[in-house]
């Protein structure tokens, strides 16, 4: 094909850019989040013991619901980061054989994955807050 005839692919280029970024943008933003949920049963348990004015236990557990529940969501931040990344090459390849088409299957396991956590972080804030 002549050089002027060639399809300009730019456009969808830095589309498949854009969604890697934001795709990376949500790793982080759940990366952190984990990483709060996972500081917030220490933060309790400070807080509780200032109020109560006593000196902290030293048979205290590190590895409380919420740890575990913080390390599961930085996880499924790193593997939906590595997912991503592997998308991202695979569509611009994709884009250059002038072959895409586009998958979906990952937005419904990251919705659903998403709101299992979601839930969960919900029961545990109803008892930790009833109990």
């Amino acid at each position: 094909m002549p050089e002027d005839k060639k399809l300009d692919r730019s456009t969808e280029y830095l589309a498949n850019e854009r969604t890697f970024l934001a795709w990376l943008r949500t790793c982080i933003a759940l990366m952190g989040l984990g990483f709060v949920v996972a500081r917030f049963s220490l933060f309790l348990r400070e807080f509780g013991i200032i109020a109560k004015n006593q000196a902290m236990p030293t048979n205290i557990s590190a590895h409380s619901f919420s740890t575990w529940l913080g390390v599961s969501m930085i996880g499924l931040g790193i593997l939906l980061l590595i997912y991503s990344l592997a998308n991202y090459l695979k569509a611009q390849k994709a884009i250059e054989a002038g072959i895409y088409v586009p998958r979906h299957n990952i937005m419904y396991f990251a919705t659903i994955g998403l709101v299992v956590f979601g839930v969960i972080v919900i029961f545990y804030l109803a008892l930790i807050s009833t109990g």
